[in-house]
């Protein structure tokens, strides 16, 4: 399942917009389709873990935290 994660760590002064973490999420839930299919429990626990942090980051974006 390795295979199919994505690493999208911004660099240095890159810039997090909404968007982006929208789109995060997005591929986030598309792995976790593939977890769920493949039955892979594992994967699917790092994934919400994942989806957690996520959704921190674009509450924290929402209201003007960093």
């Amino acid at each position: 399942m390795d295979q199919y994660q994505e690493h999208n760590t911004p660099s240095p002064g890159t810039r997090i917009t909404l968007s982006g973490l929208k789109e995060q999420l997005y591929t986030l839930n598309m792995q976790m389709l593939l977890a769920i299919q493949c039955h892979d429990e594992k994967t699917q626990e790092e994934i919400r873990k994942k989806m957690d942090e996520l959704q921190k980051q674009m509450d924290r974006l929402s209201l003007g935290e960093r």
